[in-house]
């Protein structure tokens, strides 16, 4: 399978995870980390001037949380890709992100190799629900 190159920023307050994130997505030579913060208000200030193909927020963080920094993005870039990762897969608040515009939830438990794929789907204008979640309303 060919896979599109893509570049990519991400933002999550739990430093290891995001450390370990940017450790995994070294084995995908297509992928280009372009930022990485601890909050959303820190990312826009990084992000702004040049937007990444995809955004990854986690739900939670102190400061500008994903909810709050995918309702800026989307305000200003109605068609950003973001990517919303959490432990949480509670089907209504996934829905109601994607009304809003957000076009990936992702669980922090899902493999690398589905990561990769998520990335992909956003990089590819579809969208994408980690497979743990009931997509069948969404």
């Amino acid at each position: 399978m060919a896979y599109q190159t893509l570049t990519l920023a991400i933002a999550d307050d739990h430093i290891l995870f995001r450390k370990g994130v940017l450790e995994l997505l070294k084995a995908f030579p297509e992928i280009s980390l372009v930022a990485d913060a601890s909050n959303g208000a820190e990312l826009l200030d990084k992000i702004e001037e040049d937007l990444p193909d995809v955004i990854m927020l986690d739900l939670e963080m102190p400061e500008m949380d994903g909810v709050q920094t995918s309702r800026y993005l989307l305000s200003k870039y109605p068609d950003i890709n973001i990517l919303i990762m959490s432990t949480y897969g509670d089907e209504a608040l996934v829905e109601n992100l994607m009304e809003e515009g957000v076009k990936g939830y992702l669980l922090k438990n899902a493999e690398p190799t589905e990561l990769r794929e998520a990335l992909q789907e956003l990089k590819g204008g579809n969208r994408y629900f980690s497979q743990a979640i009931n997509s069948a309303s969404l």
